[in-house]
């Protein structure tokens, strides 16, 4: 019935537990997994907890600044590619073919329908922990935007395994 299964990662503990049941469903039902991992933009926020401010904004040096910048997209881009990693090994493991695709600077769910249309995927299986708190209800939590916008037939798991 489905040929080409999306499986978004994040390289998360309860994420890693979803990603192993998104490929055993593509085992059973013989289909091929494109695991996705979306790294979003990076707020202010986030660029001045993993550097020292004086790094970045100093005047003098802009050459270092820039660098501390590009350092940032590195630690994303080896994030994804362990991420990614994980999910192509779960794969190999039981036979299941995989492609794997990275989207950098974009939003989540925006990413993820992108790489589901490029790719020619016939179903997005899509993790949740269930716990969206305080601003999960609000806003909606990853698995709620993704079905909202979708116009893929999608799977919720939830993932209580492991952390």
């Amino acid at each position: 019935m489905y040929k080409n299964i999306l499986l978004p990662t994040d390289g998360l503990g309860k994420c890693v537990f979803g990603v192993c049941h998104g490929v055993q469903i593509a085992k059973t039902m013989g289909a091929k997994v494109t695991a996705v991992c979306v790294t979003g933009k990076l707020s202010s926020g986030d660029i001045l907890r993993l550097h020292d401010m004086k790094e970045l904004t100093s005047l003098s040096d802009v050459a270092a600044a820039k660098a501390a910048m590009f350092g940032v997209d590195g630690e994303k881009e080896a994030e994804a590619a362990k991420s990614l990693a994980v999910a192509k090994k779960m794969c190999d493991s039981v036979g299941v073919p995989c492609e794997l695709a990275h989207v950098p600077g974009e939003d989540t769910v925006d990413g993820i329908l992108k790489v589901a249309a490029e790719k020619k995927c016939d179903m997005i299986f899509i993790s949740t922990h269930g716990n969206p708190g305080l601003l999960g209800s609000l806003f909606g939590n990853l698995a709620t935007k993704i079905l909202a916008k979708s116009k893929f037939p999608v799977l919720v798991h939830h993932c209580g395994g492991p952390s």
